[in-house]
């Protein structure tokens, strides 16, 4: 009876580890379509990350035509659409970064690519050209490209530093952000550690979202 009792058991419990690596992988999967491809994303998971009423704003925008868009945000009656879309973002990046062990090679990429751009503005000193920086570029990551240079550079050593913290853990890349803007008072008494420089990169390997088993 025992016996029969701790199967029953561990059938319950292996079937509940399952359905819980499918929510994870479906959430995961969800959150990436957005993220890459612009995709809805299913209310259940809205409310489960937190982004309910950003993503309520942000579809309601969307769906605006640009005449009547500008007409409410003069008024007050709307938020600025950029600010919105940018707070989105960083919550579905939160969320999905949160549940996949090693994000999609896409999404990957895309990061590397604004850690560049991240990059080139300290060097840059024009950010009206659109080939390079669009709005939502700098909504995203609380640039204020009008504002006085100085202010404008400790904006984008902000935005690099968590970028490159959350590229690095994602990936094995060594951090570089003390090399471009030299290290943090804080951190400037304290021995750095030793790396090793024969160390191969590893590779970026499709998303493993966290559970009992392999995912994708």
């Amino acid at each position: 009876m025992n016996k029969k009792t701790d199967n029953m058991d561990m059938d319950n419990a292996y079937m509940r580890a399952e359905q819980k690596r499918q929510e994870t992988e479906r959430h995961a999967t969800r959150l990436k379509e957005f993220l890459i491809y612009g995709a809805d994303i299913p209310e259940d998971i809205q409310k489960q990350y937190g982004f309910s009423e950003d993503y309520r704003l942000y579809k309601e925008l969307e769906e605006m035509d640009g005449r009547q868009y500008s007409e409410k945000r003069q008024k007050g009656e709307v938020p600025d659409a950029g600010k919105v879309g940018g707070r989105l973002t960083r919550a579905v990046e939160k969320a999905y970064e949160s549940i996949c062990g090693s994000p999609s090679r896409v999404y990957i990429e895309g990061l590397y690519k604004e850690l560049l751009l991240l990059g080139g503005m300290t060097v840059r000193k024009d950010y009206d050209d659109p080939v390079h920086y669009n709005p939502g570029f700098f909504d995203k990551y609380g640039i204020d490209r009008k504002a006085p240079r100085e202010t404008i550079l400790r904006q984008v050593e902000q935005a690099y530093r968590e970028l490159d913290s959350r590229f690095s853990r994602m990936t094995g890349r060594r951090s570089d952000a003390d090399e471009l803007f030299g290290k943090p008072k804080e951190k400037q008494a304290v021995q750095p550690r030793k790396e090793n420089p024969d160390r191969p990169a590893p590779d970026i390997r499709p998303c493993r979202p966290k559970g009992r088993r392999m995912g994708f």
